[in-house]
């Protein structure tokens, strides 16, 4: 069965609802953090939000950074011999994350169980969303000519609220955000 048709109760394709829950763990990040965000009207160059900072001590007062969204439910994306998010992301959305950038650029994939109804569980005293997401930095890689190419997300590099904090403060000291293996964050 083709995933890409498959519609939930209320209508709207999976693919586009993977966007809104991509973007709804996102919201909820930032609504811990006390950052603030912007969503372009149109995802026209590959950024679906920009994270906005305030009050940051460092060269940058309102450090900002700017994020792709995506969703994966597929259940082999995950590596656990290599503790890798496996990831196969399109020439036009990686050519764009590799820079050069004003804003520091990241990918952001978020990795959910594969029906609608597994996304949220929900209690009396509260709702959880379900997995999680994580980041990668692909600044300086160099560009495809074509087709896709696969990134290998160390699962260490969780988007939760101390990595983004941690990557606004590295952000506002105007200094990269690089991968986990590669040193700074």
């Amino acid at each position: 069965m083709n995933t890409a048709l498959l519609k939930g109760n209320g209508g709207t394709a999976i693919s586009h609802s993977k966007e809104s829950l991509s973007l709804a763990y996102m919201q909820a990040i930032l609504a811990a953090t006390g950052l603030n965000h912007n969503e372009p009207k149109i995802d026209n160059d590959g950024v679906d939000i920009t994270i906005r900072g305030k009050g940051f001590k460092g060269v940058f007062k309102e450090p900002k950074i700017e994020v792709q969204l995506k969703c994966t439910a597929k259940s082999d994306c995950i590596d656990l011999k290599n503790n890798e998010l496996v990831f196969q992301l399109e020439k036009k959305n990686y050519n764009y994350l590799i820079g050069p950038s004003p804003l520091p650029l990241i990918l952001v994939v978020h990795f959910a169980p594969p029906g609608f109804d597994e996304w949220l569980i929900e209690k009396g005293e509260g709702t959880t969303i379900k997995y999680a997401s994580y980041w990668y930095s692909l600044y300086g890689e160099e560009p495809i000519d074509n087709g896709s190419r696969i990134i290998r997300i160390p699962l260490k590099q969780r988007f939760d609220c101390q990595a983004l904090i941690k990557m606004m403060e590295l952000t506002s000291k105007a200094q990269m955000i690089y991968n986990l293996e590669e040193g700074v964050v």
